[in-house]
């Protein structure tokens, strides 16, 4: 093969290469070479993660305690206690006798059993856990851009996803629940959740892992069948559902670190989702409980999780968005005003952004648009703006039915920030037989947004790197996501409470692998970087950020499916965690970019 004479310059070295031929190249050396002796050098130099150092104490009372304001409670309320024992003899004891309560377990059955029942005393974290990995070679540059000193910052998780337990300590059923059921074949072949984590009795460990790492915040919901087991208002209180989550409270406040509590996270009583239209009745009566108890601990409620994508889950139709905008209302108005509470109240939104797949085309916006304003517009339209229902969804048949004027004034304003997931962005286009025939046939799939989705840009390439399911690495969307809802809602302040990434079989992976997370990193880095800039040059306020999640765990069937900062061993008896790089990467980010208080 002949190739042609090339010169090649390199420093003061000339490479010649012989025109035919793979001979060997000549060099000429044009200075002297110089040699050593080689020796080893030390790259790596073990440094640690600095722990919180305090507990927590609220320099002002955020609201009464439970004993000044236990008369706010319905003077009949019941507390008792139940256990599930299938094999017990059954007996007329009453509407909501303890062979009631094992008659709401009847149609369930689950395949994994809780391996202790007991909860797990915290022990330190061993130093060499806290050992930090590598530095972080292609970390974004600092700049003088920082955050307050009070962002909030932390992790997340939901008591369905992590607890376990689902049949222990009185807790009824949620709706969550016929996922993986063995009773359930269209679910029977999904994970259950019936071990989970083990948060449930392992969250004093939880708690103090996040403090030794150095974790400020973290984020964790109730489960609403575990404190009222049968759901309905009026039904009995479980106290050991109560005395747990009072526990778990004063444990984040002990090992420094303060709790933001969301009252439900999808797992509501199955007895609730066949009530749907008591829902605020059965909501606040909940709130009430919980509230009355916990709220001089806690600085911030979340009221739902996701609501505005939870039809089909919770919520049988769209018109039950209705009633969830109601009952958080009626909750927000009686912390604030009877109770007497300070804190902060929010509801906590799905969104991944949808761009037009090209920005020229007014049809492609028009898609996005409407994609936008069927997903958050139904709920923050009256919640922020004072303003009915968009008319892509009153006009989308069998959808909503419009909001009257005493309903918008009840909802209104009753929000003190905004809250969402903004995991990543897709791309939105028209479909190509047009909107109207999908709007108007509510059997159609793609029924009620009616839009064509998708992540591969106009000109092929895909927006980012792809996850394991449909988070993507697509920082550059960050900005136009934060600054679509600051300026279209244009709340007070912007709350990010959810964003995360799971790397593309990361479960497959060794666990030196699985702990190396690299991309996750990134996507946490990157994401945070484009943050800082939408506060400082786009001026939007962005009041936090709580990563998803505290640790790998049920993603609704799948514990393949991993979003967490630390993995779970499931088969060595004992669910030990152990701290990702994600994690470390994760908590330097804030501590080099939050300002001093």
């Amino acid at each position: 093969m002949a190739i042609s004479r090339n010169w090649l310059v390199a420093g003061s070295v000339a490479l010649a290469w012989v025109s035919t031929g793979f001979a060997s190249p000549h060099i000429f050396a044009s200075s002297q070479l110089t040699y050593s002796s080689f020796t080893y050098t030390q790259l790596t130099s073990d440094a640690y993660a600095t722990p919180i150092s305090t507990s927590v104490s609220f320099p002002t009372s955020i609201a009464p305690p439970f004993s000044k304001v236990s008369t706010l409670l319905p003077s009949d309320l019941t507390y008792t206690t139940y256990s599930y024992d299938p094999s017990a003899t059954i007996t007329s004891d009453g509407q909501y006798g303890q062979s009631a309560y094992v008659n709401l377990w009847q149609n369930y059955s689950f395949v994994s059993s809780p391996p202790f029942t007991t909860t797990v005393s915290a022990t330190p974290v061993a130093k060499a856990e806290l050992v930090l990995p590598p530095a972080l070679y292609n970390a974004p540059s600092d700049t003088d851009l920082k955050l307050p000193a009070d962002f909030i910052w932390g992790v997340s998780s939901s008591s369905w996803q992590i607890e376990g337990g689902l049949q222990l300590e009185g807790r009824g059923p949620s709706v969550l629940d016929s996922i993986g059921n063995a009773l359930s074949p269209e679910t029977a072949d999904r994970s259950d959740a019936n071990v989970a984590n083990m948060h449930y009795f392992m969250y004093e460990q939880d708690i103090a892992r996040l403090a030794a790492a150095g974790i400020p915040y973290y984020s964790f919901s109730l489960s609403w069948p575990r404190i009222v087991p049968f759901g309905v208002a009026g039904s009995p209180v479980n106290t050991e559902g109560l005395d747990h989550y009072d526990d778990l409270i004063n444990t984040c406040l002990k090992y420094g670190v303060t709790p933001i509590v969301t009252l439900n996270h999808v797992d509501a009583p199955t007895s609730v989702q066949a009530d749907l239209d008591s829902l605020p009745e059965h909501f606040l009566y909940y709130a009430k409980i919980v509230m009355t108890r916990y709220a001089d601990r806690v600085p911030y409620w979340v009221t739902f999780n996701e609501p505005n994508i939870g039809v089909g889950t919770l919520f049988q139709k769209y018109q039950d968005l209705t009633n969830a905008l109601i009952a958080h209302a009626d909750v927000y108005d009686w912390y604030k005003n009877t109770l007497g509470g300070k804190g902060k109240i929010t509801m906590k939104f799905a969104n991944n952004l949808a761009m037009p797949l090209d920005t020229q085309n007014s049809s492609h916006i028009a898609a996005a648009s409407r994609y936008q304003d069927i997903l958050l517009g139904i709920m923050s339209n009256p919640l922020f703006l004072g303003k009915q229902y968009p008319d892509a969804a009153i006009n989308t048949a069998d959808m909503m039915e419009p909001l009257t004027d005493d309903q918008i004034k009840h909802i209104h304003g009753k929000i003190d920030f905004w809250s969402f997931d903004p995991y990543t962005a897709q791309y939105a286009s028209p479909l190509p037989q047009g909107t109207d025939a999908c709007a108007s046939n509510s059997s159609d799939p793609l029924w009620p947004t009616c839009v064509t989705l998708s992540n591969v840009q106009a000109n092929g390439w895909l927006m980012g790197q792809a996850s394991n399911a449909y988070a993507y690495l697509a920082p550059q969307y960050v900005r136009q996501q934060l600054g679509y809802i600051w300026n279209t809602f244009r709340p007070s302040g912007i709350l990010i409470a959810e964003y995360g990434f799971n790397p593309f079989l990361e479960s497959n992976r060794t666990h030196d692998a699985q702990r190396y997370d690299l991309e996750r990193t990134l996507y946490y880095q990157d994401f945070l970087t484009e943050t800082l800039k939408a506060i400082h040059e786009d001026n939007v306020n962005v009041i936090g950020a709580l990563a998803w999640s505290i640790a790998d765990n049920n993603e609704f069937g799948s514990y393949g499916e991993q979003y967490g900062l630390q993995t779970v061993n499931r088969t060595d008896g004992k669910f030990t965690r152990t701290y990702k790089r994600s994690l470390f990467d994760y908590v330097d980010f804030f501590h080099r970019h939050v300002k001093s208080a």
